[in-house]
């Protein structure tokens, strides 16, 4: 028989129990994960406005490109949001990835980053093919007749 199922007669808890399990958040209620996976979805986001934030840098270099008609360097805010997007999807799976891996796993956190790390994979992938673009050459002449 293991102990590890054994129930502690005076407070009624299993011996077995994590540190996290009985954990509760500053309002009395069980966090059981909640924190990490909401942070795995709000890294997310970030990392997908930072994707958005490129191209929106991105297009106004090029509208300044025809404008002045002539090849213009990458800019710092391309280079600002190719980087913090990369971070913060790295961090969103980590996280995601961590939660999926603690021992205890109440199904809603877990489901939650069971959708979280599929989608910060891909988006990593994203923010990779931008990250390669950033640093590509700058391309032909410039048509300033169209």
């Amino acid at each position: 028989m293991s102990t590890d199922t054994l129930t502690d007669v005076t407070a009624g808890t299993t011996t077995g129990e994590t540190a996290a399990a009985t954990a509760t958040a500053a309002d009395g209620t069980r966090s059981e994960g909640w924190g990490i996976a909401y942070a795995s979805v709000a890294l997310l986001v970030l990392g997908v406005f930072a994707a958005y934030g490129f191209s929106a840098a991105e297009n106004a270099r090029a509208e300044a490109e025809s404008a002045a008609c002539h090849v213009l360097a990458s800019t710092w805010p391309m280079y600002a949001t190719a980087y913090a997007g990369l971070l913060a999807t790295l961090a969103a799976a980590a996280l995601a990835g961590r939660r999926l891996l603690q021992p205890l796993r109440p199904r809603g956190p877990v489901q939650m980053a069971g959708m979280a790390l599929p989608a910060a994979l891909l988006l990593l992938v994203l923010q990779v093919v931008i990250i390669w673009t950033l640093h590509q050459p700058t391309g032909g002449p410039v048509d300033c007749l169209g």
